[in-house]
Parts: structure tokens; sequence; C-alpha cells
């Protein structure tokens, strides 16, 4: 098995900020946005952000019950 096999394995697949905006279907200005304010999660290293596909599902998931920001 390789390194990336292994990799993408344990962690998931890291989206960019363009992909999450493609998938959404939003601008990419409005993915930095939300990363700003907190309200999308995701990963930063150094000055770059990355995002788990697995994370956006469920995120996605979450706005289409109306739970979005709801403590449980």
């Amino acid at each position: 098995m390789s390194a990336t096999a292994t990799n993408q394995g344990s962690t998931g697949r890291l989206l960019t900020a363009e992909e999450v905006a493609e998938i959404i279907g939003m601008r990419v200005d409005y993915v930095y946005a939300l990363s700003r304010r907190g309200q999308i999660p995701h990963l930063r290293f150094g000055r770059t952000l990355r995002f788990r596909a697995e994370a956006i599902s469920a995120w996605l998931g979450a706005a289409e019950r109306g739970t979005l920001g709801r403590s449980t």
C-alpha cells in the first residue's frame, strides 16, 4: 500500500477552498469568509486552508437539516 493510500484512508481527502466553492456552488471568497467566521470546518496549515471531504459532507447535511449552530 502506498503512503498516499494510507494517508487518505486515515484522514480522508483534503479539499481546497476552490473545490469546496465548486461543491457548494458559491464563490471561493465566500468559502474564505465562512472559514474566517468559524462557520465551516477547516484545517489551517500556516496560511493555507484545507477542508476534509467528510467534514464538508457532514456540514452540508447539518445545513440541510437546519441544525447548523445549534447546541445539542
